[in-house]
C-alpha cells in the first residue's frame, strides 16, 4: 500500500531526475512558488482549487507520473483533512469537563447564531421560490414568444463569432450562454428552461434590457427577425435551427441571413468591429469584457482558440501571457506577453483623425 502523499511523490520524482525547482519552473512555465506549494501541499497559495488541480496535472505530466493516480490521491487527502475536525470532536476523552466555561458559552452562542441565520435564509429562499414558480408558470402557459426585462443571474456568456455564409453551433446550458456580434450589435442567447421536450430560449440585443423568449424543439427552425416587434432594432435576420434538446441544455445552429434593407448606410465607411483571435498553447486563466459586458471568465485549456468581437471596446486579461498568441483585426500573429506574467489588453474604437467618415481601432495606452 502506498503511504506517500502527493507532495512527497512530486518532490522525490523531481529530485530523482536531478531537477531544481527553478529548472521545472522554466520548462513548464509554472511559477516556482506554485511548484513549492504543490510539493509542500500548501494549497492556500492557489486562487482556487481549479488552479491547484490544473497545475498538479501539468506538473505530474511533466514528471511522467501517473496523473490520474495523483489526482485521486489529492482528492482523497482533501477528504481526509476535511473529516479530521469531526473525528477530533467525536473522539471520547477522559476529561469531559476540562473545557473552559467561556469557550463553551462561545460555542453555544455561535451555534444559536448559525441556526438563526439558517432559518432566515430558508424563509428568504421560500419566498423567492414562490415568486420564481409564479414567473415560470406564466412562461409555460404562453405558447407565443414573450419578452421579459432581465437576464437570469448566474449565466456565464462565452464569446463566439458567426462569420458570413457559415453556420455555427451553440451549446446552451443553464449556466452557459453565448455572446456574438450581428452587424456590430452585441447579442446574447441563453436557455431558461426545458419543458415537454421544448427549450425556452432567450435572446437579447445589447444595450437593450428586454429579453425576447421563444420556444423550440429538436428539428425546428426559428427566424429572429427585425420584423418582430420586440426585435425591431435587429439589423439582420438570424436563423436558429435546434439540433438537440436535453433536460437542461440545447444545441442550436445559428446562421446570419439577409441584411436589413438600408442598414449598411447607417455605419460609416470602414466601421469594422474589433476582432481578436487568441490561440492557447498552454492552459491560462482569462477574462473577457465586450462593450462593457462580461464575457468568458475562467481557465482555458491548451489547444483552444477563442474568437472575440466587440463594437467599441474589448478588454482582455490573460494569466499567462506567454501561453497565448493573438491576431487582432488581421494583423500579424504575436505572443500576448511574457511567460507567467499577467497581461491586460484594451482595444477601443476612436475617430480617424484623417477622415471623419471612418473610425479606427487602437490599443489603450499606445
Amino acid at each position: 500500500m502506498n503511504t506517500k502523499r502527493v507532495g512527497q511523490i512530486l518532490r522525490e520524482a523531481r529530485e530523482d531526475k536531478k531537477l531544481s525547482v527553478k529548472d521545472v519552473a522554466k520548462e513548464t512555465n509554472i511559477a516556482a512558488k506554485y511548484i513549492i506549494a504543490l510539493e509542500t501541499e500548501d494549497y492556500s497559495q492557489f486562487p482556487a482549487e481549479t488552479f491547484a488541480l490544473g497545475f498538479l496535472k501539468n506538473y505530474a505530466s511533466y514528471l511522467k507520473l501517473d496523473t490520474a493516480m495523483l489526482l485521486n490521491l489529492y482528492r482523497g487527502e482533501q477528504i481526509e483533512e476535511s473529516q479530521a475536525p469531526l473525528e477530533e470532536l467525536t473522539r471520547p476523552t477522559t476529561t469531559p469537563f476540562s473545557l473552559d466555561r467561556n469557550k463553551i458559552i462561545s460555542l453555544v452562542s455561535l451555534f444559536l447564531f448559525v441556526i438563526s441565520a439558517y432559518i432566515i435564509y430558508i424563509s428568504f429562499e421560500d419566498s423567492s421560490s414562490v415568486s420564481m414558480d409564479e414567473d415560470n408558470t406564466e412562461v409555460s402557459q404562453s405558447v407565443e414568444p414573450t419578452s421579459s426585462s432581465d437576464i437570469p443571474s448566474g449565466i456565464n456568456f462565452v464569446s463566439q463569432s458567426v462569420p458570413e455564409n457559415a453556420s455555427v453551433p451553440f451549446i446552451l446550458t443553464e449556466d452557459r450562454g453565448v455572446s456574438f456580434s450581428v452587424n456590430n450589435q452585441q447579442c446574447k442567447m441563453f436557455i431558461k428552461g426545458v419543458s415537454n421536450g421544448k427549450a425556452n430560449l432567450g435572446f437579447n440585443i445589447f444595450p437593450e434590457k428586454n429579453v425576447y423568449f421563444f420556444q423550440t424543439a429538436e428539428g425546428e427552425e426559428t427566424i429572429l427577425s427585425y420584423k418582430i416587434e420586440e426585435l425591431s432594432s435587429l439589423r439582420r435576420d438570424i436563423r436558429v435551427v435546434t439540433q438537440a434538446v436535453t433536460e437542461k441544455s440545447a444545441k442550436v445552429l445559428v446562421t446570419l441571413k439577409e441584411e436589413r434593407e438600408g442598414v449598411a448606410v447607417k455605419s460609416p465607411v470602414g466601421d469594422v468591429p474589433i476582432q481578436v483571435t487568441l490561440f492557447f498553447s498552454k492552459p491560462s486563466y482569462v477574462e473577457f469584457v465586450l462593450d462593457g459586458q462580461m464575457g468568458e471568465r475562467g481557465l482555458v485549456s491548451a489547444g483552444e482558440v477563442k474568437h472575440l468581437e466587440a463594437r467599441d471596446r474589448l478588454e482582455i486579461k490573460v494569466g499567462d501571457g506567454g501561453a497565448v498568441e493573438m491576431v487582432q483585426n488581421g494583423k500579424e500573429r504575436v505572443v500576448l506577453g511574457k511567460p507567467g506574467k499577467l497581461v491586460k489588453k484594451i482595444f477601443i474604437r476612436k475617430p480617424n483623425p484623417y477622415d471623419s467618415t471612418q473610425s479606427i481601432i487602437g490599443e489603450l495606452g499606445e
